[in-house]
């Protein structure tokens, strides 16, 4: 049988090889300035500033990919209407400007960062002077955010500031934890502590000296397949479907128990 040529059809295209150096190697991480951070959660509110950070996050994370309005609802443990209303928000106090355009048939928000927020927010001398420019690990905010809530991972940003200030200012006071992170009492900040510690990212000093911060261990299998189906779109109105429609099939199911004993 005659074999024709595959080098010879019209179709047929050729890829040249050239030497480039190796890919580099390491974990992607964010420049955050925690200090300016939180001088916005006092300027702007808890979730807002929360939203403005996971956005850098995700744009290092997956360089200039839209993101959808449902990826940033799971991850932040809300709903695609809050993440607008924060928006919205942001937009008031000029931090961002955004419009809603139709790009090839699908609603985009076209979103604009005013000014970098986390490198010009005016931070006095003497709040957090040590906690500046900090990397965080952007896949904090795919594993570790969804798993532990908006006001628990800034408890633990606020944890992590405080760390690397000098050893003569090092710890902390809970009034302070309450004022920072914007919490509603000092039994708010604890139980968010006690959150910290179930999920062993505070453990105790091993010299039996307070706690220490422990880095974020990475998922089990069962909850990545819980961050898998909470980021599926559509599945909290679905489950809520679903139980709305068992509540209706209960009532049903009761209705006709009690039907022939009713005189």
């Amino acid at each position: 049988m005659f074999l024709p040529d595959r080098a010879l059809k019209d179709d047929t295209r050729l890829r040249f090889l050239a030497p480039r150096p190796p890919m580099p190697e390491g974990m992607s991480v964010v420049p955050v300035d925690l200090a300016a951070f939180f001088v916005l959660i006092d300027r702007l509110g808890r979730n807002e500033a929360l939203l403005l950070l996971t956005v850098k996050a995700l744009r290092q994370r997956t360089g200039l990919l839209a993101l959808r309005t449902n990826d940033l609802a799971w991850m932040l443990r809300s709903t695609n209407r809050r993440v607008m209303r924060w928006l919205d928000r942001l937009v008031r106090h000029r931090t961002i400007v955004y419009h809603l355009e139709d790009l090839w048939g699908v609603d985009t928000v076209m979103v604009e960062v005013i000014v970098p927020p986390f490198e010009t927010a005016p931070v006095s001398a003497g709040d957090y002077r040590g906690a500046k420019h900090h990397e965080l690990p952007t896949h904090w905010f795919v594993q570790v955010l969804p798993r532990l809530g908006r006001t628990t991972f800034v408890v633990y940003l606020c944890l992590l500031a405080q760390e690397t200030m000098p050893d003569d200012e090092a710890g902390f006071r809970l009034a302070d934890l309450v004022g920072r992170a914007k919490l509603a009492s000092g039994l708010h900040a604890r139980f968010h502590l006690w959150r910290l510690r179930r999920h062993a990212l505070l453990q105790p000093h091993p010299q039996g000296q307070g706690f220490v911060l422990a880095d974020p261990a990475p998922p089990t299998r069962f909850e990545r397949l819980v961050l898998r189906y909470r980021a599926l779109p559509f599945l909290r109105r679905a489950l809520f479907h679903v139980a709305l429609l068992l509540l209706l099939l209960a009532g049903l199911i009761a209705t006709l128990l009690f039907l022939p004993h009713t005189p």
